[in-house]
């Protein structure tokens, strides 16, 4: 069966004219995020400014002439925030106004103001323990050893030896339980905490001088988008911190980046 010239023709138009429309939409860079349109050097600063390991911004249009992006959503793996490695953080913002595009290559683009933001982020036991010991253990004068943190459906358990040398060594088992908890929906606190040394309760006081030290554990207030974080659940290798309202992907523009292994 043959299909009349017409129909092909039609056909071919068609293509053409499509062609421009869907191919381009999926934007992909390793390495580097090379483009100058206002949505690559958009995706450009979040991919410099927050070095992750993979990123994938959605938009459902360019962002216009002012800054304005009236759908964004963004999913990215391995980046750092707060001094913590996040395995995951996802963002789905509706109607941000960010700054001039002007400059954006210069400065870097900030946000104005926002309708709303949802979020999600997935924060691995390794990762935390990595964080929390370079923070609050810090191994400047040397003296503490056998450091370890295990999450668990009901919290957090931290245990690590201190060095004490007076007239002779002796090594102090420090142990820590608690919770993490949500404080001004952007810094995650260790709550409803207890410290034992060498198996004995502290008095309040001490302990709460202790581990002022060391909150928050992570603190997202430098993070472009204003987040407002509700709720941590804790699992038996990670946390998980949810917005009230969950962000979800959509069908749009995609731009997506992965960082050269080294």
């Amino acid at each position: 069966m043959r299909i009349p010239r017409i129909v092909l023709a039609a056909l071919l138009v068609l293509m053409l004219m499509a062609g421009p429309t869907f191919a381009g939409q999926d934007k992909q860079f390793r390495g580097k995020v090379d483009g100058h349109t206002r949505g690559a050097v958009l995706f450009k600063a979040f991919a410099e400014g927050l070095k992750p390991e993979s990123v994938e911004m959605i938009l459902d249009e360019e962002p216009d002439e002012t800054g304005r992006v009236r759908h964004l959503y963004m999913d990215l793996y391995g980046c750092e925030l707060g001094g913590v490695r996040i395995e995951r953080l996802e963002i789905e913002a509706f109607d941000t106004n960010f700054t001039d595009p002007g400059s954006w290559e210069s400065s870097g683009p900030d946000i104005e103001d926002m309708l709303s933001v949802n979020a999600r982020a997935t924060i691995l036991e390794e990762d935390v323990n990595r964080a929390i010991s370079d923070a609050a253990f810090g191994d400047d004068d040397g003296n503490w050893h056998g450091l370890s943190l295990d999450f668990s459906n009901d919290g957090v358990y931290a245990r690590g030896y201190y060095t004490v040398r007076l007239l002779f060594k002796l090594d102090i088992l420090i142990e820590l339980e608690g919770r993490f908890g949500i404080v001004g929906g952007k810094q995650v606190w260790l709550e409803d905490y207890i410290m034992k040394v060498n198996r004995v309760d502290l008095p309040e006081v001490l302990t709460d001088r202790a581990i002022s030290q060391i909150q928050p554990i992570i603190d997202l207030n430098e993070f472009v988008f204003p987040l407002t974080l509700r709720t941590v659940i804790h699992e038996d290798d990670r946390v998980i911190l949810e917005s009230r309202s969950l962000p979800n992907p959509f069908d749009g523009i995609r731009y997506s980046y992965r960082a050269e292994r080294d």
